[in-house]
C-alpha cells in the first residue's frame, strides 16, 4: 500500500504538557508531548510513546458509537465512547446521531441535496474551515522521494519500508504537504489523523468533530484523517471480494457519522470536503506471477522488489559485474507470453515522471496488469506456503483500475459537477487555494482545477513569451544558370521568396490580435507556440505547414498543420533523414517545402517506421474520425531524464558531433470535442491526445516489431501517450496561446491525459 504518513506540526509554544504520566484530559491532544513525558496525541501509537492509560481512557467504545430510542435520555456514563444523555450537547460528546433519535431531526443523507452557494456557519465559526481526508504535496514520487513503499537509498545505504521504524526518519521525506504549509502559517493550525488500525474509525471522526468544537484560539482549521480500508482487504482477498464490499459499506457509515456529526454541529454548510482515494486496486495472484529465474541464470545476485512492478538492482553495492543494461536485455522479449516489459529507467514512458531520483533503481519491469513479478517461487510463498492475497496496486497508472475516487463537497465547490478524470498531484493547489495559501513548488498547474471551484482565487495567467521569432532574409538570386531550362530550375528561389515575403510580414506575426495571413491561420490554429527561454529561431511559412526553426540545434522546434477531414495522404517518405510532413504533401508546392533542409531532422531508421506509420496511417484515420485535426510535432532533448528541457550544453556532454539527436519526439493532435465541428470551425471545447515517443535505434520495447506496422505501432503510441504539460516542460513551449475559451480551460485540457483504457 502506498501511504504518506504526516506528523503533527505544532507550535514551539505548544509543547509543555501536564499530567505527565496520565492522559486524563488529554485524550488526542494536539500537543506533542516531548520526553520524558508520555504522549495521548494521534500518533503516540505509531511512536509506542502512548501513556499507559491511554487506551483505557482514549480509546472508550462502551455502548457503541450510535443513539439508540433506548439510550436517550440515558444516565452519564463516562465510559462510554459517546453520549445521548440530554446533557451531551452542552458537554459537546454526544453521538453523532443523538439529535436525529432522540430529537426528530433528519439525518444528512435524507436530506435534499443542497446548493451551497454561499457558506452557512455558526457564527463564531469560520467560514472556510476545511476537512481534508488526504493529505498531498502535490508532487511525482521521484520529486517527494517516496518511490515505493519499500525502498533503498545508495547514498543513506539504508532500507525503507512502511513496517519499519526508518519511515519515521525525516530525512526520506521531500517536499511540502499542505499541513506542512499551514504549519508555517501563523493564523492557520492543521489537525491530523493518520494512525494505526488500533484507534477506531469511529474514534478518529469523534476526535476530529471534538477538535471542531475547540475555542477559535486552539481549534484547527484543516484537519486530515486515512482509513486503511478497503486497502488491505483488497490486498488480501481481492478488490471483488465480499470482505472489500463490506469495507466499503463500512467506509460509507463511516462518512455518514462525519456528516451527521457536521450537521449536529451546524457546520454541514459552512465546511469544505475533499474524499480522496490514493489509487485503485486490481485483481492479481501467486498463479500469475512472472519469476525471473525462468529468464535469467543469476537470480541471487540481484534484489528486485516484488509485486505489480519490479524494481532491480545489485545485491552487492559497486558490483562490477552488475550491467543494468545487459539485465534489460536479457529480459527483452524472451517469451511469446511474457507479462512485462523490462526499461532502463531513463526509457520509461515520460508521463510516470518515475526516473529522475537515486532511489528508483536502474531496471524497472512494467507489469502486465492482474499479473505480479517475484524472483523465484519461494518468495512468493516462503512465509506460510500459500498465496496470501489477491489484489494489489501500483500498475501503470493510466489503466483504469487504477484510478480512484474523488468528491467534492462544499460551499466553495461546484453542485453536481462531474469532471474528467486528473492526476492527484494537482489537488495541493487547490487545497492551498481553498485555505488562502501560497503553494510551495511542486508539480502541479495552478489553475487547472479551476472548473471545480465555484469562485477560484487563483487567476493563472499565460508564462511570458521570452523569445520571439526572427524571420529569414532572403536567400542571394544565381545569376548564372549555367543554360539550364529545366521547368523546376527556378523551384529553389521560388522558395527562398515565399519564405521572404512571407517574413516581411512581421508585425503580423508578433502581434497576435492582428490579421494572421491565411496560410499561417489554416495552419497555426492557436498561434504559434511561445518560446520560454532564450534563443534565436526562425519562423517559416510553407504551403503545408508553419515551423520555427532552431538556430541553435539546427532543426525545427516545432511544426504546425492541419489536416482537413477529407485528405489524400501520399505514401512517400525520405531515408535515413525523414521530413516532417512529405507524406502529408497534398500540392506540389507542399511537397517541396517538406523536402527543405530547415524541415530535416536527424532520425534512427528503425524509429522512422513508427513516424512514417503515424503520418500516413493514424493521421489519416483521426482527422477522418474527429472532423480534422491540427498537429504540432517536434523535438525532444532530455539526456539526463529529468524531465525538463536539456539546453545544448547538457545535449554535448552526452551526444559526439555537431547535430543534437532528439532523445524523443513529441506530438500534439488537437481537435473539436464535438466532432461534428470541424476543427477550423470548433466554437466549443477543444480535445487534445498527445505523445512523447522514444527516439531509440532499435524497436525492441515492441516484441512484434518485426511484423507489419499495423500490428504494433499505434499500441506503442498509446503506451507512450502524455500531458501536453509534460511536453511543454521537456521543451520549454507552451501551446494554446490564442484561442476563445479561458485560460483555465486551457490548462485542464493541458493536464488531460488519453488512457485509450476501456476495460475496467
Amino acid at each position: 500500500m502506498f501511504m504518506v504518513l504526516f506528523y503533527t506540526f505544532l507550535s514551539d509554544s505548544a509543547r509543555a504538557t501536564s499530567s505527565a504520566g496520565s492522559c486524563r484530559g488529554r485524550c488526542f491532544e494536539l500537543q506533542e508531548a516531548t520526553p520524558p513525558n508520555c504522549r495521548c496525541d494521534n500518533l503516540c501509537k505509531s511512536y509506542n510513546s502512548c501513556c499507559l492509560d491511554f487506551d483505557q481512557l482514549c480509546l472508550k467504545t462502551g455502548r457503541g458509537w450510535e443513539c439508540t430510542k433506548e439510550r436517550c435520555g440515558e444516565t452519564r456514563n463516562e465510559d462510554h465512547a459517546c453520549h445521548c444523555s440530554e446533557d451531551c450537547m452542552a458537554k459537546k460528546d454526544c453521538c453523532t446521531n443523538y439529535m436525529a433519535m432522540c430529537k426528530g431531526e433528519t439525518r444528512w443523507l435524507d436530506d435534499e441535496c443542497e446548493d451551497l452557494r454561499v457558506p452557512d456557519c455558526p457564527i463564531k465559526a469560520m467560514s472556510n474551515q476545511f476537512v481534508l481526508v488526504l493529505c498531498t504535496k502535490g508532487l511525482y514520487p521521484e520529486s517527494h522521494g517516496i518511490v515505493g513503499n519499500l525502498m533503498h537509498d545508495p547514498v543513506f545505504d539504508a532500507n525503507f519500508s512502511l513496517r519499519g521504524r526508518e519511515k519515521f526518519n525525516p530525512r526520506w521525506w521531500g517536499g511540502q504537504p499542505v499541513l506542512f504549509v499551514i504549519h508555517n502559517m501563523q493564523f492557520i493550525k492543521p489537525g491530523v489523523f493518520f494512525c494505526c488500525s488500533v484507534i477506531p474509525y469511529e474514534r478518529r471522526i469523534f476526535t476530529i468533530l471534538q477538535w471542531l468544537s475547540l475555542p477559535d484560539n486552539e481549534r484547527p482549521y484543516a484537519y486530515a484523517f486515512y482509513s486503511e480500508q478497503p486497502d488491505g482487504y483488497g490486498h488480501r482477498f481481492g478488490p471483488f471480494s465480499s470482505e472489500v464490499t463490506e469495507a466499503l459499506r463500512t467506509t460509507d457509515r463511516i462518512v455518514g457519522q462525519l456528516m451527521n456529526g457536521l450537521k449536529q454541529m451546524k457546520l454541514h454548510r459552512c465546511v469544505n470536503i475533499i474524499f480522496l482515494g490514493d489509487h485503485g486496486m486490481e485483481d492479481a495472484a501467486c498463479e500469475r506471477t512472472e519469476y525471473l529465474s525462468n529468464y535469467l541464470h543469476n537470480v541471487d545476485d540481484i534484489i528486485l522488489f516484488p509485486g505489480s512492478l519490479g524494481r532491480i538492482r545489485s545485491r552487492y553495492s559497486n558490483s562490477v559485474k552488475y550491467d543494468p543494461k545487459a539485465v534489460v536485455a536479457n529480459l527483452t522479449c524472451r517469451k511469446p507470453d511474457q507479462h512485462f516489459k523490462p526499461y532502463l529507467k531513463m526509457n520509461l514512458p515520460k508521463r510516470l515522471h518515475y526516473a529522475n531520483n537515486r532511489r528508483i533503481e536502474d531496471v524497472h519491469l512494467m507489469v502486465e496488469r492482474k499479473w505480479l513479478v517475484a524472483r523465484k517461487p519461494m518468495d512468493v510463498t516462503r512465509k506460510s506456503g500459500r498465496c496470501s492475497f489477491q489484489g494489489d496496486h501500483g500498475y501503470d497508472n493510466k489503466i483504469n483500475s487504477m484510478q480512484t475516487v474523488f468528491i467534492g463537497h462544499g460551499p466553495s465547490f461546484k453542485h453536481r459537477t462531474k469532471v474528467p478524470p486528473f492526476e492527484n498531484i494537482e489537488l495541493y493547489n487547490v487545497m492551498c487555494d481553498l485555505l488562502g495559501l501560497t503553494p510551495a513548488p511542486n508539480n502541479g498547474t495552478h489553475g487547472s482545477m479551476n472548473h471545480l471551484l465555484r469562485n477560484p482565487s487563483f487567476r493563472p495567467s499565460m508564462p511570458d513569451e521570452i523569445s520571439k521569432p526572427s524571420f529569414p532574409v532572403a536567400a542571394a538570386t544565381v545569376v548564372d544558370d549555367l543554360g539550364c531550362t529545366c521547368e523546376e530550375k527556378n523551384k529553389g528561389d521560388e522558395l527562398n521568396k515565399r519564405l521572404q515575403s512571407r517574413g516581411t510580414e512581421g508585425k503580423l506575426f508578433l502581434t497576435l490580435s492582428f490579421a494572421f495571413p491565411p496560410l499561417e491561420n489554416k495552419h497555426l490554429l492557436y498561434s504559434r507556440p511561445a518560446v520560454t527561454y532564450r534563443t534565436k529561431y526562425y519562423m517559416l511559412h510553407h504551403h503545408g505547414y508553419e515551423s520555427g526553426y532552431s538556430e541553435t540545434f539546427l532543426m525545427p522546434l516545432w511544426t504546425s498543420y492541419t489536416v482537413p477531414k477529407l485528405v489524400c495522404i501520399p505514401l512517400q517518405c525520405i531515408l535515413i533523414y525523414i521530413s516532417y510532413f512529405t507524406a502529408l504533401g497534398s500540392t506540389l508546392d507542399a511537397k517541396y517545402d517538406a523536402l527543405l533542409t530547415s524541415n530535416i531532422v536527424p532520425m534512427f531508421p528503425a524509429f522512422k517506421r513508427v513516424w512514417n506509420y503515424f503520418h500516413k496511417v493514424i493521421v489519416k484515420k483521426l482527422a477522418l474520425e474527429r472532423n480534422g485535426i491540427n498537429i504540432i510535432s517536434g523535438p525532444v532533448f532530455d539526456y539526463d531524464y529529468d524531465g525538463l528541457r536539456d539546453t545544448l550544453d547538457k545535449v554535448k556532454r552526452f551526444v559526439d558531433g555537431s547535430i543534437p539527436i532528439p532523445t524523443h519526439f513529441y506530438s500534439i493532435i488537437t481537435s473539436c470535442l464535438d466532432s461534428t465541428q470541424a476543427v477550423d470551425r470548433c466554437d466549443g471545447p477543444l480535445t487534445a491526445t498527445s505523445f512523447i515517443l522514444p527516439h531509440r535505434p532499435d524497436n525492441d520495447e515492441s516484441c512484434n516489431s518485426n511484423e507489419d506496422e499495423s500490428k504494433w505501432v499505434e499500441d506503442l503510441m498509446k503506451l507512450h501517450t502524455a500531458r501536453v504539460r509534460d511536453i511543454e516542460t521537456l521543451t520549454g513551449l507552451d501551446f494554446y496561446r490564442r484561442t476563445t475559451r479561458a485560460y483555465p480551460e486551457i490548462l485542464s485540457l493541458k493536464t488531460f491525459l488519453q488512457t485509450f483504457e476501456s476495460e475496467i
